[in-house]
């Protein structure tokens, strides 16, 4: 859709009331009507995420994000904690209330990870898949240098903390397996990484 054409569409999307717009293959439902200022941020990033994949041979399917109300809303409708940010589930992501992540100055950030996990093939281990969304995000670039204090850990227990989603330690598994997804990166490069070889 041209430029033009979708502000429009995201426009009269606003002044109609209506709590979606589409763009590309990204459909959006936003239940905080000020969320939706923040449209042409997402859709922007999408058209960007959607030429990077494709660099790397991953195809995006069609997805549709759905941003809460609230902390607590995005809580009871994902049974994540309060904390994250988003997740993806098959082509579904949810997200914390637009307004919220672009507050933090992360909402670019955020829909660049969670298209990687659209995308992504779905044999990867959940620390190689966290590791390298937030290497494609450019996420990574905010992490502090140095030893994260997991580097002697599993891979299956740094997976198994991903997914427990402790608040205390969730930040420390991220950056490990980030700088492990990272060597893996450098080493063998994104193609074979991804086809885990």
């Amino acid at each position: 859709m041209p430029s033009k054409r979708r502000g429009l569409a995201v426009l009269l999307a606003g002044l109609l009331g209506i709590a979606s717009a589409r763009g590309g293959q990204l459909s959006v439902e936003v239940g905080d009507p000020r969320d939706r200022a923040y449209l042409p941020a997402v859709f922007g990033a999408w058209r960007g995420v959607g030429r990077d994949l494709h660099a790397l041979g991953l195809t995006l399917p069609d997805t549709r994000l759905e941003a809460a109300t609230s902390a607590s809303d995005f809580a009871r409708r994902t049974g994540e904690p309060w904390f994250v940010a988003a997740t993806t589930r098959g082509a579904v992501i949810h997200t914390q209330r637009l307004g919220a992540l672009a507050a933090r100055g992360t909402l670019p950030l955020t829909i660049r990870h969670e298209a990687f996990h659209a995308a992504q093939p779905r044999s990867l281990p959940r620390w190689l898949a966290e590791g390298l969304a937030r290497l494609f995000s450019g996420e990574a670039e905010r992490d502090p240098r140095g030893p994260t204090g997991l580097e002697g850990l599993p891979e299956g227990t740094l997976s198994a903390r991903l997914a427990a989603r402790g608040e205390g330690d969730l930040s420390a598994a991220y950056r490990e397996a980030t700088r492990r997804a990272r060597q893996l990166v450098q080493t063998r490069g994104w193609a074979k990484v991804l086809a885990r070889k």
